[in-house]
């Protein structure tokens, strides 16, 4: 599962910190994500059109522009209009600038991985440590069901919804460190998120709807709930 190459996520944390919406803004994450896959689909037609030339600025490489929405200006709409440019840009390598699994994130979190998904809010060691532990558990009960007819599996699904339902919960905190990481720019706080949220496919060289997926997560007043509920 190849993620954007570092300098790519690099363009999009500048593009995170200097788009973003106030917290004041925020909707809910269903709402936030329509609208950006709108006015990112709108902006990266509008860039193609225009050759990158006419109404683009530049901010570390990443072009956004300005397309018409018809009614005022809303919140996410300039986070959008700059998603559209570096989307269409965007090509994922397929070489060793990919990376394959959150144990490789995490070494590169900690700075000792070949990989360069550098952590700059400090958290994504401790943070995908706990996801991958929660996953090898995961992988641990589905091979104790095999042996137990499913009940170790049914007690742990039963387990886990009853959880669902407390606040503050560790994994609700890990997401909410993820989303917060991501929001001030930590390229592997926002490759975690990719990661976690869907599967970067080795044959496809990009997966916009993805991006839109983790962006929405990122800038949505309830984007980590959204983000537990994908492990």
């Amino acid at each position: 599962m190849p993620l954007p190459p570092p300098e790519k996520l690099k363009e999009l944390a500048t593009i995170f910190k200097e788009k973003g919406p106030p917290s004041s803004k925020f909707e809910s994450f269903s709402v936030t994500k329509a609208k950006l896959a709108k006015y990112a689909k709108q902006a990266a037609t509008t860039a193609l059109q225009q050759g990158l030339q006419t109404g683009l600025t530049v901010a570390s490489g990443a072009a956004t522009t300005t397309v018409s929405i018809g009614v005022g200006t809303i919140a996410i709409f300039p986070l959008g209009a700059a998603l559209g440019p570096w989307l269409a840009a965007l090509v994922i390598s397929s070489k060793a600038s990919g990376i394959f699994a959150l144990h490789d994130l995490r070494d590169s979190a900690k700075g000792t991985g070949d990989t360069h998904y550098s952590c700059t809010c400090g958290k994504c060691v401790e943070n995908l440590t706990y996801v991958i532990d929660k996953k090898e558990y995961q992988v641990g009960v589905l091979a104790v069901g095999v042996f137990t007819a499913g009940l170790a599996i049914i007690a742990d699904r039963l387990n886990s919804v009853r959880k669902s339902f407390q606040k503050n919960r560790p994994k609700e905190k890990i997401c909410q460190g993820f989303v917060a990481g991501s929001r001030g720019g930590c390229i592997c706080a926002i490759a975690s998120i990719m990661m976690i949220a869907g599967g970067w496919k080795d044959n496809k060289e990009k997966d916009d709807e993805l991006v839109v997926e983790m962006t929405a997560i990122t800038w949505s007043s309830d984007g980590h709930e959204r983000l537990k509920s994908k492990w």
